[in-house]
């Protein structure tokens, strides 16, 4: 009894001091009036949303997008990596290719690289190409 008393303490224990409880227990809810840090509204940091499209509503079209930011194809589902792309000024503006990677499938696209204007163009599983051009803009 003795060592089966001592063996649960030296388990239990270090959990204590390190602040972590059995699976099971209750979870610790935290009390005082110790807050989160707020968010503050500089945008520095933080990262900005794509503008997601399907590709058949570019056609003719001027798409501006924020810098560090991306234009993100809304494919069906299935053709991720059948989709290409290219652009006139990859350093405005650079196609990146779908498709499964690590257990994850992505979204082709175009990543805003540099502020500027290029024509952009992306060509479906179907072999239908949709010109239209981006604009990366300052966030």
């Amino acid at each position: 009894m003795k060592r089966s008393a001592v063996a649960v303490a030296a388990i239990v224990l270090p959990l204590m001091v390190a602040g972590c409880t059995p699976a099971g227990s209750d979870p610790i809810t935290p009390t005082g009036s110790a807050a989160a840090p707020s968010p503050t509204p500089s945008s520095e940091g933080q990262a900005l949303p794509p503008a997601i499209v399907v590709p058949a509503d570019l056609a003719g079209t001027d798409v501006s997008v924020a810098i560090g930011s991306a234009v993100v194809l809304a494919v069906p589902d299935g053709t991720e990596a059948e989709w290409t792309g290219s652009t006139a000024e990859v350093t405005v503006a650079e196609f990146s290719a779908g498709g499964p990677s690590e257990g994850a499938v992505f979204r082709p696209g175009f990543i805003a690289r540099a502020l500027g204007t290029t024509a952009a163009t992306t060509t479906g599983p179907d072999g239908q190409q949709v010109d239209f051009t981006i604009s990366v803009v300052a966030p």
